[in-house]
Protein backbone atom coordinates (compact mmCIF):
# COMPACT_ATOMS: atom_id res chain seq x y z
CA UNK A 1 0.00 0.00 0.00
CA UNK A 2 3.06 2.59 0.74
CA UNK A 3 4.75 1.80 -2.76
CA UNK A 4 1.73 2.45 -4.43
CA UNK A 5 1.09 6.13 -2.24
CA UNK A 6 4.63 7.14 -2.85
CA UNK A 7 4.09 5.89 -6.90
CA UNK A 8 1.08 7.94 -7.11
CA UNK A 9 2.42 10.94 -5.14
CA UNK A 10 5.84 11.20 -7.55
CA UNK A 11 3.77 10.97 -10.80
CA UNK A 12 1.53 14.03 -9.75
CA UNK A 13 4.69 15.82 -8.87
CA UNK A 14 6.43 15.10 -11.46
CA UNK A 15 3.03 15.97 -13.96
CA UNK A 16 2.93 19.50 -11.76
CA UNK A 17 6.55 19.86 -12.88
CA UNK A 18 6.16 19.26 -16.59
CA UNK A 19 3.20 21.57 -16.71
CA UNK A 20 4.77 24.72 -14.77
CA UNK A 21 7.89 24.49 -17.30
CA UNK A 22 5.55 24.46 -20.20
CA UNK A 23 4.37 27.63 -19.00
CA UNK A 24 7.05 29.56 -18.51
CA UNK A 25 7.35 32.75 -20.12
CA UNK A 26 10.14 35.23 -20.23
CA UNK A 27 9.40 39.29 -19.69
CA UNK A 28 10.89 42.39 -18.86
CA UNK A 29 9.73 45.78 -17.95
CA UNK A 30 10.67 49.28 -18.59
CA UNK A 31 9.62 52.71 -18.29
CA UNK A 32 10.11 54.35 -21.64
CA UNK A 33 13.51 57.76 -21.83
CA UNK A 34 10.72 60.54 -21.87
CA UNK A 35 8.25 57.91 -19.04
CA UNK A 36 5.50 58.73 -21.62
CA UNK A 37 4.99 55.05 -21.88
CA UNK A 38 5.57 51.93 -20.05
CA UNK A 39 6.63 48.74 -21.47
CA UNK A 40 6.52 45.46 -21.05
CA UNK A 41 8.33 42.25 -23.26
CA UNK A 42 7.31 39.03 -23.21
CA UNK A 43 8.12 36.25 -24.83
CA UNK A 44 7.12 32.66 -24.89
CA UNK A 45 10.39 31.16 -23.52
CA UNK A 46 13.58 33.06 -22.49
CA UNK A 47 16.12 34.20 -25.73
CA UNK A 48 18.00 31.92 -27.25
CA UNK A 49 20.34 32.21 -29.81
CA UNK A 50 19.53 30.98 -33.91
CA UNK A 51 16.02 30.58 -33.29
CA UNK A 52 13.30 32.62 -33.65
CA UNK A 53 11.15 34.51 -30.74
CA UNK A 54 7.75 34.76 -30.34
CA UNK A 55 7.34 37.66 -28.15
CA UNK A 56 4.65 40.64 -27.47
CA UNK A 57 5.35 44.21 -26.52
CA UNK A 58 2.78 45.82 -24.38
CA UNK A 59 2.77 49.35 -24.42
CA UNK A 60 0.75 51.56 -21.88
CA UNK A 61 0.65 55.00 -20.98
CA UNK A 62 -1.30 57.37 -18.34
CA UNK A 63 -2.58 58.91 -21.76
CA UNK A 64 -4.61 57.47 -24.09
CA UNK A 65 -2.04 56.33 -26.89
CA UNK A 66 -2.15 58.13 -30.36
CA UNK A 67 -4.08 55.84 -33.26
CA UNK A 68 -0.90 55.99 -35.23
CA UNK A 69 0.93 54.51 -32.67
CA UNK A 70 4.05 53.06 -35.15
CA UNK A 71 6.69 51.40 -33.41
CA UNK A 72 10.56 50.40 -34.73
CA UNK A 73 12.41 47.84 -33.83
CA UNK A 74 15.96 48.20 -33.38
CA UNK A 75 18.83 46.32 -31.11
CA UNK A 76 21.87 44.64 -31.05
CA UNK A 77 25.30 43.45 -28.92
CA UNK A 78 26.94 47.12 -28.03
CA UNK A 79 30.32 45.42 -26.79
CA UNK A 80 30.76 43.76 -29.92
CA UNK A 81 29.48 47.04 -32.15
CA UNK A 82 26.78 45.05 -34.21
CA UNK A 83 23.09 44.91 -34.33
CA UNK A 84 20.74 42.31 -34.63
CA UNK A 85 20.81 40.31 -37.59
CA UNK A 86 17.66 40.38 -38.09
CA UNK A 87 15.08 43.29 -39.24
CA UNK A 88 12.28 42.62 -36.56
CA UNK A 89 9.08 44.60 -36.86
CA UNK A 90 6.28 45.58 -34.32
CA UNK A 91 2.97 44.43 -35.64
CA UNK A 92 -0.06 45.93 -34.10
CA UNK A 93 -2.01 42.87 -32.84
CA UNK A 94 -5.45 44.89 -33.01
CA UNK A 95 -5.74 44.78 -28.69
CA UNK A 96 -4.89 48.36 -27.44
CA UNK A 97 -0.88 48.84 -27.06
CA UNK A 98 -0.18 45.28 -27.88
CA UNK A 99 2.44 44.29 -30.60
CA UNK A 100 3.66 41.18 -32.10
CA UNK A 101 7.34 41.07 -32.73
CA UNK A 102 8.04 39.30 -35.91
CA UNK A 103 11.74 38.26 -37.33
CA UNK A 104 13.41 38.83 -33.58
CA UNK A 105 16.72 36.34 -33.75
CA UNK A 106 20.22 36.87 -31.96
CA UNK A 107 23.05 35.39 -33.18
CA UNK A 108 25.06 34.63 -30.03
CA UNK A 109 25.34 34.69 -26.36
CA UNK A 110 26.33 37.96 -24.51
CA UNK A 111 24.58 41.36 -23.51
CA UNK A 112 22.25 42.60 -25.62
CA UNK A 113 19.70 45.78 -26.13
CA UNK A 114 16.24 45.59 -27.84
CA UNK A 115 15.06 49.24 -28.25
CA UNK A 116 11.66 50.48 -29.26
CA UNK A 117 11.39 54.00 -31.10
CA UNK A 118 7.74 54.56 -30.64
CA UNK A 119 6.30 57.63 -33.27
CA UNK A 120 3.35 59.12 -34.30
CA UNK A 121 2.50 61.78 -37.12
CA UNK A 122 -0.65 62.99 -35.57
CA UNK A 123 1.08 63.90 -31.91
CA UNK A 124 4.89 64.59 -32.12
CA UNK A 125 5.25 65.34 -28.51
CA UNK A 126 4.01 61.33 -28.00
CA UNK A 127 7.53 60.16 -29.69
CA UNK A 128 9.84 58.43 -27.13
CA UNK A 129 12.04 55.60 -26.88
CA UNK A 130 12.30 52.40 -24.95
CA UNK A 131 15.15 49.92 -23.93
CA UNK A 132 15.92 46.76 -22.69
CA UNK A 133 19.36 45.55 -21.82
CA UNK A 134 19.29 41.88 -20.89
CA UNK A 135 21.76 38.58 -21.19
CA UNK A 136 21.62 35.80 -22.93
Amino acid sequence: MQIKLLTVTLSLLVAGCQNSTANTVWQLQQASSKALYQATVTCAAPPSVGTFQECRLQVDSPQTLPTDLVIAVDGGMPSHGHGLPTAPQAIPTGKPGEFRIDGLKYSMPGEWVLGFWLHSDNAPAAQDKIVFWFTL
